[in-house]
């Protein structure tokens, strides 16, 4: 019995052997084919590489540092360990995690491509964007379109039409899916790093600086509206209470000037000097509450304000992102090699099968 099965195992493995030596035997007389698929293969990536646009990368990193904690002692001392119990996604519109995700918000991509390019102020960075890109032209050329069309910087309120706004929701696709890259390159570090790749050199600049200065802007309003809305509550009250008490002061001079030529015998003379002097030092003592509440809400707007550092900005020039022609071509032609091979192998097996 165990010769039997040593004799089956030995024949499976001599046809093993035989199948795979016919194969290459099939392959070699079919290199002709192999090589021509190969040769075309390459050429295509040799050509998708030569018509690919170079592209310009514009790179920024920035750091943000809370000035107040919102973890408590318990998630702090479990992130020592290892563990993340919230202390790093928090729950602000625009805390920990949520700010990676706003700067790739269809919001904030539209404010910043409706920014002016240049100094005209009649030309955004969308425009230069459809610009290069060619889209405009392709829009004139439209059945549906045809006619050329432009986004006038602007608010997000601007009255666009439906047209426009269509356009410009296609153009904010493109660049969310593509064009842009937003990441934090460890979970636990405080870096955000910034990335655009664009055909024009300045307009990758542009939109990576305005960007990130425009979503600093909204992350900073967002942390401090609360404390912000009362400081100016109390600078409103005193300024009101700084000007009450400058006319009191003087309606309070000149009641105490018209005292010194009155009769000494008229005793309820002086009655209007003393009612307006106590007047004046109430509103001074109101005065200093109110602006020692002030100074402390403004410590407190300070403590409460984040601090933004940009650690690299975008300089000129920028690196540029072009497909290299020869290693394209070569794995092109390996890729097409080895789907020739493939193809030619699985047709003899299911001729053979026939």
């Amino acid at each position: 019995m165990e010769i039997e099965k040593d004799n089956e195992d030995e024949i499976s493995l001599k046809e093993i052997v035989l199948n795979i030596k016919s194969h290459i035997n099939y392959l070699i007389t079919q290199w002709f084919k192999i090589i021509a698929i190969g040769a075309i293969a390459g050429c295509l990536g040799f050509c998708w590489a030569y018509f690919t646009p170079v592209t310009y990368s514009a790179k920024l990193s920035f750091v943000v540092e809370e000035s107040k904690s919102s973890s408590g002692s318990l998630a702090s001392l479990a992130g020592q360990f290892g563990f993340d119990i919230g202390s790093s996604g928090g729950n602000g519109l625009l805390s920990g995690e949520n700010l990676l995700l706003f700067l790739k918000s269809v919001s904030l991509t539209k404010e910043t491509l409706l920014t002016p390019y240049d100094s005209s102020k009649n030309y955004s960075l969308a425009d230069e964007y459809a610009n290069l890109y060619k889209l405009r032209s392709k829009w004139a050329s439209s059945s549906k379109i045809g006619k050329e069309i432009f986004f006038p910087p602007g608010t997000l309120k601007q009255p666009y039409t439906r047209l426009q706004d269509s356009l410009l929701q296609t153009i904010i696709t493109t660049i969310l899916k593509g064009k842009l890259i937003v990441e934090r390159p460890e979970k636990k570090a405080a870096f955000i790093t910034v990335e655009t790749s664009m055909k024009g050199e300045l307009l990758s600049k542009y939109y990576c600086e305005r960007l990130v200065q425009k979503a600093i802007d909204r992350y900073v309003q967002s942390k401090t509206r609360r404390q912000k809305s009362n400081v100016d509550r109390l600078q409103a009250k005193a300024d009101s209470i700084n000007r009450a008490l400058n006319n009191k002061t003087y309606n309070n001079a000149s009641d105490l000037e018209r005292t010194l030529d009155i009769n000494p015998g008229e005793k309820t003379a002086t009655v209007t000097a003393e009612v307006s002097s106590r007047e004046k030092m109430m509103l001074v003592n109101i005065y200093g509450e109110v602006v020692k509440n002030l100074e402390i809400a403004k410590v407190q707007l300070t403590q409460e304000t984040p601090t933004i550092q940009v650690v690299d900005e975008v300089m000129l020039p920028l690196k540029i992102i072009k497909k290299s022609k020869l290693i394209t071509t070569i794995i092109f032609g390996v890729i097409g090699v080895f789907s020739m091979i493939a193809f030619l192998i699985i047709k003899k097996l299911f001729e053979k099968a026939i």
